[in-house]
């Protein structure tokens, strides 16, 4: 055991830093400032993993949590900081990886927020007989909930029916339960042998309920509503998950786009964004790798009455070579980043501005640091998208060099 460590810093994962016989260590639930007795549980051969065994003094960033599974939970991973100092974490992370990574100097950017708990409205649980939860960090065992923090009230109104059921029907053989709840509730489950629809329908009251991605109870699309826009969304769709702090995020991106521009939507998925702005452009092109995504896409755009989209399925890396005639390009790619041989081809359209949206600042970085030759950052915003974890989304706004 070492004692009386010192935390210098965060890694990106929220983790504390460090630095035992100049080698980094890095710990869970550790915050800067923080002075420990540790141990180290896990060597590798350019840093180690440590576990705290006694706080000595406290962090000015720590703070009580409320939630009774955070630590053995794995949904979370700073809810023990402040949320103020969350909030700089992430905007810190943001600016660190741009000087790092593309060696662009960034001093300080705003991040948008809103509620910091019950604001997720989409989660996917674990089940085991009547056990239902979250997986423990690194475990196949689950931390049995009754509620969770930074759901929304109807999805833990949800998680209360589905125990009913559970408890009622221990051989259920369910693996996975998720559940999407806006103006209605979607559910999907993940079985190999579940044959008890009638009786979770009883228990458990949903507008759709999918079986292995398959519907087999109620509407096959479940509506949203968002801002002044509607949207129906199926069982693969994805669709953001923090209503509130999504559409400040929207309205950042219909901000910067230019009236009357020709704009393309690159991993458009349920086409959202596009139609966000399109009363803005003068026409939109989406791009989108799933299928089901993009007939949600079409028949979004009927339902908001928006005729100047339109939607091209498959990969944007295979789709985008002879476009042309761009003002815009809006960017929202996987926490992957942007597919290289895409990038290429960005540059060859040679949009006045490119809006990135990103929920990984490391890959944005690289993407970045690709476009710098040609396109400069005209401004950068983080939004907050997922309070008490690490991940945190952000827009940058390239101009043309």
């Amino acid at each position: 055991m070492y004692k009386d460590i010192k935390i210098i810093n965060q890694n990106n994962e929220g983790e504390g830093i460090a630095k035992i016989n100049n080698k980094v260590v890095f710990i869970p639930y550790a915050l800067k400032n923080d002075i420990i007795d540790l141990e180290i549980i896990k060597n590798n051969k350019n840093f180690d993993i440590g576990k705290i065994v006694n706080i000595n003094k406290s962090s000015n960033e720590r703070r009580e949590v409320i939630c009774p599974y955070y630590y053995n939970c794995g949904g979370c991973n700073i809810m023990h900081q402040l949320y103020n100092y969350q909030l700089e974490f992430k905007k810190n992370k943001i600016i660190n990886n741009l000087k790092h990574i593309a060696d662009i100097d960034i001093n300080n950017i705003d991040i948008e927020y809103d509620n910091e708990y019950y604001y997720r409205n989409h989660i996917t649980l674990s089940v085991s007989g009547d056990k239902i939860g979250f997986l423990k960090t690194n475990s196949n065992d689950i931390v049995d909930i009754d509620k969770c923090m930074i759901s929304n009230d109807i999805i833990n109104d949800k998680i209360n029916e589905i125990r009913i059921f559970l408890n009622k029907y221990k051989d259920n053989n369910i693996d996975k339960i998720s559940i999407k709840s806006y103006k209605e509730i979607l559910i999907n489950i993940e079985s190999n042998n579940f044959n008890l629809k009638d009786e979770f329908i009883k228990y458990v009251k949903c507008d759709s309920l999918y079986l292995n991605n398959k519907l087999i109870y109620g509407k096959d699309k479940i509506d949203i509503d968002f801002g002044k826009h509607k949207f129906k969304i199926s069982n693969r769709s994805f669709f953001q998950k923090n209503t509130n702090v999504a559409i400040k995020l929207y309205d950042y991106i219909k901000d910067n786009v230019d009236v009357n521009s020709n704009v393309l939507d690159l991993y458009c998925g349920i086409g959202s964004i596009g139609i966000y702005i399109a009363n803005k452009a003068k026409s939109v092109l989406g791009i989108e790798i799933i299928e089901d995504a993009v007939k949600d896409a079409e028949n979004n755009a009927i339902l908001n009455n928006i005729d100047n989209i339109k939607f091209i399925s498959g990969k944007v890396e295979d789709n985008i070579s002879n476009i042309d005639n761009i003002d815009t390009i809006i960017v929202d790619p996987p926490r992957v980043g942007i597919n290289k041989n895409a990038i290429n081809d960005i540059i060859k359209i040679n949009p006045n501005k490119i809006v990135y949206v990103s929920c990984n600042s490391t890959t944005l970085a690289r993407d970045i640091n690709y476009l710098k030759e040609y396109y400069s950052i005209k401004k950068i915003k983080a939004f907050d998208m997922f309070p008490n974890t690490y991940h945190c989304e952000s827009i940058t706004v390239l101009e043309r060099r």
